[in-house]
């Protein structure tokens, strides 16, 4: 019994600071968006930052996604696109259901077991949120700064 609470609670800290991390990410990348953005609009790049905020991530990839294909020469591709939407729905998850999905499972065995794949999920999916974080910094700090 010790056994198993020793190795949940290393399982838990390592969930807990890879998706301390993803969230990062998700944000990031969430305002990465609103500066691209921003800094395709030929209105002022503040006053499009203001009108933003408070805006959710789906508002933000659909203003995103119809001014950068308005010229057809758009950064993103259409599965880039996608891949943004896909992890709005990660956000989601990430934000709002992953812990309920384990904390209230009263067998030890049984919360590992389901600890160990949240935590292989979320290693993939903070993985390739990482990989996107950095394009959006580069795209931004290439192409819209000087």
């Amino acid at each position: 019994m010790f056994y198993t609470n020793l190795i949940t609670n290393n399982a838990e800290e390592r969930f807990k600071s890879m998706h301390s991390e993803i969230i990062m990410y998700f944000q990031c990348i969430e305002h990465d968006m609103k500066r691209i953005y921003s800094g395709m609009s030929a209105d002022d790049y503040y006053d499009c930052m203001d009108e933003l905020d408070g805006k959710n991530w789906g508002v933000i990839l659909n203003k995103l996604r119809k001014l950068d294909n308005s010229d057809n020469d758009p950064y993103f591709s259409d599965e880039e696109y996608e891949q943004l939407d896909a992890i709005r729905e990660q956000r989601n998850y990430w934000c709002h259901q992953c812990y309920l999905d384990y904390v209230y499972i009263h067998d030890n065995y049984e919360q590992q077991r389901v600890l160990e794949k949240l935590c292989r999920r979320l290693e993939n999916e903070k993985n390739r949120a990482y990989k996107l974080h950095r394009k959006m910094q580069d795209i931004y700090l290439n192409d819209f700064c000087d």
